[in-house]
């Protein structure tokens, strides 16, 4: 029988085996949102890289399945202080509404995921704008 406790108490292996794959996904998403592109890129940008693969130990999982893993976690693991602020701080510059509550891993996955759908509606609005902005010129 396999004796080797989770890093975290309460997880499962397979849940704590996700985490540092969360963590630079969180990360790219973070600064791919705040990176001042125009948000149909943003989108775009986002849309590629979740929809890419990561490797975890000697498997691939694409980057989205890890944040909806993330998500359906059973365990309630506490987010770092760090990542609830800059996820916080994305939603408040973006002025997304309603701001989530922000304090387990599983709510970082899902406003993760919500900032992916606000670009992408965004993106869509902007693209209509000039769209709109266009046929009045001509």
């Amino acid at each position: 029988m396999d004796d080797i406790k989770p890093a975290v108490p309460g997880a499962n292996r397979a849940e704590v085996a996700l985490l540092p794959a969360f963590d630079e996904i969180a990360d790219t998403v973070l600064n791919t949102v705040s990176s001042g592109l125009r948000s149909a890129s943003v989108f775009g940008t986002l849309q590629n890289y979740l929809d890419g693969t990561i490797s975890i130990g000697s498997a691939s999982y694409k980057r989205r399945l890890v944040l909806l893993a993330i998500h359906d976690m059973k365990e309630k693991l506490e987010a770092p202080s760090s990542l609830r602020k800059r996820t916080l701080a994305q939603f408040d510059s973006l002025k997304v509404r309603p701001v989530p509550h922000l304090k387990l891993y599983r709510d970082i996955a899902m406003a993760l995921l919500r900032l992916e759908v606000f670009m992408r509606l965004k993106s869509r609005q902007t693209s209509q704008n000039e769209q709109k902005l266009q046929s009045s010129i001509h």
